[in-house]
């Protein structure tokens, strides 16, 4: 029962309507929550404008310029608020800290840790040196720090992410999985673990743990980052880009470095040239990948130079550092580069982060097949054969261990499943593919090869290949044409001889009465004569003809 008013009517209307006004007003907090960054950086804008010139509007603004990704307008914006003349003491120690923070992120790693050095001692600064040590390939700074690391929950995230950066992902992963345990509001640790995951090649199991983090922040730009990458492995780049073009944004500019890196990716280089140079050193895969393009472009200089600067850390490197030194081998038998290319794929196949993975088995059956150990090359490349049904780069290395191991049948099927028309053209392609047919009783469609070949660089050692091959395996015909047209492409005395025996070859056969010899035999006689027959093709035809006559064999 309302007894009365402590106020009149009238005033408590207009009351009531001032804080209705108030309270729709919206204050910097309610962005900060919503991590609307560029609406909190608008309302700072407009409270400078309104004459308010408290040093915290610069501090926030700072603040939103490095959660957006800027960190050079934040590292500004920091400085500007450690000139003023009227700061605060401690806040003037905490801008130092900011200020290395943001230089690191920067990549600007001496000056992060001469401004680190300047402010006082917290766990903060330890972990920022604890990074920089690891930056700087400083061993002994990053022991010094590793041990005055804590059991709390920053010091154990930064000893992850280092573990991470040395490669070292199942310890990361036991990390941020005992984090989570602890703490299950921590979301985001569920995108390093997919992240780890990814790292060990485990994309379906990535997917699953990120799907957690992304029901409830569908819009993160790293989160959409790494699972538009899994679909790239899973599945295609259309797939990829497609997700990634979600989270495609000019709006800010927090990770679109890293977007724009990864659609060149995901579009197998297309715009390499234009993107790729300028995202050198600021996003790490860059250099490697603009690497890779200048590989596949057939510009292994080119490709050297871009690694060069930096010493092999991951796996990648050493991956790409044995093909360009074999893509050199080939142009300059260098033997420096070969043993370079073999040692760099013996060590990716060899470390036990790698060994049981697919390119760390594909590595080792690469080392082994430059040093000629076949039998070896197919013990891996059996391994994870299944992951490779239509990949004709694995298919044609896959070819070759065959081929070189006897397995003749089997290395045509792989062979003949091969659709890049490059390879398809290539000597090694076509040497090997005759060496099949011969070996499988069809020498008639290697020498269908060499007459298609006829007339190219190729086609001399083709022929001789083909002709060698014939007359050991017994089939003499084949032999005997291959051999006639060496004897008129070189007119040497060894090729002479190897028709001579092809075709005493046939006429074996034909004493023997194999099926279709005496047709084989009259073809192979018939190469013996002619206008520019061999001045000694007639000692070979006649006791042939007379024997035959003899023996009623036509011919």
């Amino acid at each position: 029962m309302i007894l009365s008013r402590s106020k009149p009517a009238s005033e408590s209307r207009s009351s009531t309507a001032s804080s209705t006004v108030k309270k729709n007003f919206p204050e910097l907090e309610d962005f900060l929550l919503k991590r609307d960054y560029v609406g909190a950086l608008t309302m700072l804008e407009f409270l400078k404008h309104e004459g308010n010139k408290d040093v915290w509007c610069d501090v926030w603004s700072a603040w939103c310029w490095f959660h957006l990704g800027d960190y050079q307008r934040a590292a500004d914006a920091y400085i500007k608020v450690r000139d003023h003349n009227k700061m605060d003491e401690r806040i003037a120690d905490n801008i130092e800290m900011d200020i290395a923070v943001c230089y690191f992120y920067l990549g600007m790693y001496k000056e992060s840790h001469e401004a680190a050095e300047k402010a006082p001692t917290c766990t903060l600064k330890n972990r920022l040196q604890f990074h920089l040590a690891h930056k700087l390939n400083d061993e002994e700074g990053l022991m010094r720090t590793h041990a005055a690391l804590r059991d709390i929950p920053e010091d154990q995230l930064s000893l992850a992410s280092v573990h991470y950066l040395r490669a070292h992902y199942q310890e990361a992963i036991d990390v941020y999985k005992k984090l989570l345990l602890e703490r299950r509001s921590y979301m985001a640790l569920n995108v390093y673990v997919a992240l780890c995951y990814y790292k060990l090649d485990y994309y379906d199991v990535s997917q699953e743990v990120l799907g957690v983090y992304l029901a409830q922040h569908p819009t993160s730009t790293v989160a959409g980052n790494l699972k538009a990458c899994n679909l790239f492995r899973l599945y295609n780049g259309k797939a990829a880009e497609n997700e990634l073009k979600l989270i495609s944004s000019d709006q800010h500019t927090f990770g679109q470095d890293l977007v724009k890196h990864n659609l060149v990716v995901f579009r197998n280089g297309e715009g390499a040239l234009k993107t790729l140079p300028g995202l050198v050193d600021v996003v790490p895969e860059a250099r490697l990948n603009l690497a890779g393009y200048r590989l596949r472009n057939r510009e292994p200089l080119e490709a050297r130079v871009l690694l060069e600067p930096l010493h092999p850390t991951s796996p990648l490197h050493y991956i790409l550092r044995a093909v360009v030194a074999v893509r050199i081998y080939n142009d300059t038998s260098d033997d420096e580069q070969m043993k370079l290319a073999q040692q760099s794929f013996h060590l990716v196949g060899s470390s036990a982060s790698e060994c049981d993975t697919i390119p760390g088995r594909q590595c080792m059956a690469s080392s082994y097949f430059l040093a000629g150990h076949f039998e070896e090359v197919l013990v891996y490349l059996n391994s994870i054969k299944s992951f490779f049904v239509n990949d004709d780069t694995f298919n044609f290395n896959y070819a070759q261990a065959k081929v070189a191991t006897g397995f003749y049948r089997e290395a045509e099927e792989c062979l003949l499943a091969i659709q890049d028309e490059n390879m398809r053209s290539s000597f090694t392609y076509l040497a090997c593919l005759c060496r099949c047919h011969v070996m499988n009783k069809d020498a008639h469609l290697a020498w269908q090869i060499c007459a298609n070949s006829a007339g190219t660089p190729d086609s001399f050692a083709l022929l001789q290949l083909v002709a060698n091959d014939s007359y050991r395996m017994g089939q003499f015909l084949v032999a005997a044409k291959c051999f006639h047209m060496l004897d008129r492409l070189d007119g040497g005395p060894e090729m002479w001889e190897g028709l001579r025996g092809a075709v005493c070859g046939c006429a074996q056969a034909a004493a023997a009465n194999k099926p279709g010899a005496a047709a084989e035999l009259r073809d192979a006689l018939a190469l013996l004569k002619g206008p520019r027959a061999h001045p000694r093709a007639d000692h070979v035809v006649r006791p042939i003809a007379k024997w035959a006559q003899q023996n009623r064999i036509p011919i």
